[in-house]
């Protein structure tokens, strides 16, 4: 299976949730990508099979909580039409909710949302593994 993983980062936190999907997806035998969002070309997104995409979260914590301008970077996005993607946010306290914003917009460039994951940001690898595969399984059913 062909894993891209797309990550908007600003203090490397994201970044390393990041490759830590990537990782997890390589000990599951797919092939991967990991990139940040400005790096991705149509042809990565086309070849494929399941996106994971994520970034951090911005805001204060009561009020204001959101995926850190996702407004702006996710319309730059190739078509997302038919994708399967899963999301993930790197947090500081609390993600509030960040994944189901982060989601909405990219089920509007046409994805299909197979999962969601919040990673706190001093464990950005936490949970990686058990994440992938998951989302993989999800993808796997869904194709079988």
């Amino acid at each position: 299976m062909n894993v891209l993983v797309l990550y908007y980062s600003r203090g490397g936190h994201t970044r390393a949730a990041a490759e830590a999907i990537g990782q997890a997806a390589r000990d599951q035998n797919c092939t991967v990508s990991v990139k940040s969002v400005i790096e991705v070309r149509k042809t990565d997104v086309e070849h494929a099979d399941v996106l994971f995409v994520g970034t951090w979260v911005h805001g204060f914590i009561l009020f204001g909580v959101k995926p850190a301008e996702a407004e702006s970077w996710v319309p730059a996005l190739p078509t997302l039409a038919g994708k399967r993607v899963a999301t993930f946010c790197t947090y500081a306290f609390n993600p509030r909710g960040s994944l189901p914003a982060l989601g909405a917009l990219l089920s509007a460039r046409g994805a299909t949302l197979v999962g969601q994951h919040a990673f706190q940001r001093g464990k950005p690898a936490e949970n990686a593994s058990t994440f992938v595969q998951s989302v993989l399984q999800s993808v796997e059913r869904v194709s079988g």
